[in-house]
């Protein structure tokens, strides 16, 4: 069977967070929902088919081979620009909450962002496998990948996808650095940006607002301090155990988004801390499990693919987990697989599919079991 040659634990995970996106979403969407479409199970439906096409997709590229996606990596570059532009054109860009990230097919809408972050994934641990030996030279090593990262960075930029575009950032800096670029070169190009990403945050209003609300929310409680306290509020009325699943109060038109941006707040809310432990838990075992696919796989466009694939779910987790405690600036970050959006689990489950036959592609269960053995050692020498 398939499953027998590949890491378990990550295929049954994809299952459990689709499961609990669809309960969660249906929880935090009802009353929303109600408004917005008079019936409860307008996002649930939206969520099953979603889940229904990407669980198609996750079982399509376990078996496909990864190492073939070198093949499509122009293509696939090609058409995820044209796709970006194509929401600035009327009629087939679609704008919601002030942003214009979404193309409208009629039926269903679809955000090409979720697949610009994995195209830059995919293309970065192409061209870094194939310019080894040239990365120590950063006019021909660094900056042509360099140049088209920040072109479609500067695109996502102008859809007012601020925290997608720094987020497709900060992953592609960490694939430069896991895959030879010179330090040197990589932290003058951050020191470099830093200015940029500073004048985009302080020349938008409701960018700065956030970054104010960050630092004091309670400055303007009713104003741009609202989202995150009435975000706190759900933790402090889940307590340990919760209110129950579906008695959430702050859904109901105090917390904004929550079936998507504050999914986690209402989990905490419904089912306490110990509920946000549980799926902090599962994250981390995700976690866990992705780094020793990479630490398996024998040749270096997987190792570059599968952590790539691993730090954009991980990092898109901890985002949205941190903003919902306070720990990041409030934006607009979905929680992997359980936040509602059908772009966002599309391409992520792909992304698990991939990283799944990474993982049959180079099985080692006795290197898997030495590097258990080196946790649990350090673990007991530490207590």
């Amino acid at each position: 069977m398939i499953i027998e040659k590949m890491d378990k634990v990550i295929f049954y995970l994809v299952f459990v967070f689709i499961i609990l996106g669809i309960v969660f979403v249906y929880s935090s969407s009802y009353y929303v929902s109600m408004r917005y479409a008079k019936t409860p199970y307008y996002f649930l439906i939206r969520q099953l088919i979603w889940a229904a096409v990407s669980i198609g997709a996750f079982l399509f590229f376990i078996s496909f081979d990864y190492r073939k996606l070198k093949d499509f990596v122009k293509p696939l570059v090609f058409v995820t620009i044209v796709l970006l532009l194509f929401v600035f054109i009327p009629g087939i860009g679609r704008e919601s909450g002030g942003a214009r990230r979404w193309i409208d097919f009629r039926f269903f809408s679809f955000n090409p962002s979720e697949l610009a972050k994995m195209t830059v994934v995919i293309y970065l641990s192409y061209i870094l496998t194939k310019k080894q030996s040239k990365l120590e030279d950063f006019t021909f090593g660094i900056l042509p990948p360099l140049l088209l990262v920040s072109s479609i960075f500067f695109v996502i930029l102008m859809q007012s996808g601020f925290s997608t575009a720094v987020l497709l950032l900060f992953v592609a800096f960490l694939l430069f650095f896991v895959g030879g670029a010179s330090i040197k070169h990589i932290f003058s190009v951050i020191v470099l940006s830093l200015p940029v990403l500073v004048a985009f945050i302080i020349q938008v209003s409701y960018r700065k607002a956030r970054i104010l609300s960050f630092f004091d929310p309670w400055e303007d409680a009713s104003g741009r301090g609202y989202h995150i306290i009435q975000s706190f509020k759900s933790f402090v009325d889940g307590g340990f155990l919760g209110v129950g699943l579906g008695n959430s109060i702050q859904k109901m038109g105090k917390l904004p988004t929550p079936h998507n941006d504050f999914i986690f707040s209402i989990i905490a809310e419904e089912t306490g801390l110990l509920g946000v432990f549980f799926i902090a838990a599962l994250y981390f075992l995700f976690f866990v499990r992705g780094i020793l696919i990479v630490r398996n796989c024998k040749d270096k466009f997987g190792q570059l693919l599968s952590f790539g694939i691993i730090s954009l779910i991980v990092t898109h987790a901890v985002l949205n987990m941190g903003i919902a405690v306070g720990i990041f600036p409030p934006t607009g970050v979905s929680l992997p697989f359980i936040s509602y959006g059908g772009s966002s689990m599309l391409i992520m489950a792909a992304g698990c599919g991939i990283l799944l036959n990474i993982s049959r592609q180079n099985p080692d269960r006795e290197g898997e079991q030495k590097t258990f053995k080196k946790v649990e050692d350090l673990i007991f020498e530490n207590i």
